[in-house]
């Protein structure tokens, strides 16, 4: 460990060691997830939900008429619009994660910057 990790961990509190070991906590994410659709850029967020489900649906359907055609020219066709539904719809599901990561790491940083502000 550094003197710079040394003086942080002393810095903080019984508290913050709690908080620290919650925010791994597999369930919060839901929660976080659920309160992104309010507040400053809740539009895209929702637009990018609204886009997942239209993708996983199409991907359904495409895949349904591939198994529901005849000739294998249209089969390959359909299989091949099913991809690319399946790849947009992982598109937009890492694009919404990686938004949810990037608003937890801002809050973190801000707290401790807030934290070494108040002790320094």
């Amino acid at each position: 460990m550094t003197d710079f990790d040394t003086e942080l961990k002393a810095l903080l509190s019984a508290e913050d060691e709690a908080f620290i070991g919650d925010a791994i906590d597999e369930t919060g994410y839901y929660q976080y997830a659920w309160s992104s659709f309010r507040g400053p850029g809740s539009g895209m967020r929702i637009m990018a939900w609204g886009g997942i489900l239209l993708f996983g649906s199409l991907t359904i359907l495409f895949l349904w008429l591939m198994f529901t055609e005849e000739t294998m020219r249209v089969q390959i066709n359909f299989a091949a619009l099913a991809v690319m539904a399946n790849s947009a719809q992982i598109a937009l599901k890492l694009w919404f994660n990686m938004q949810l990561n990037r608003g937890a790491l801002s809050r973190e940083l801000r707290r401790l910057q807030l934290v070494v502000a108040s002790r320094g």
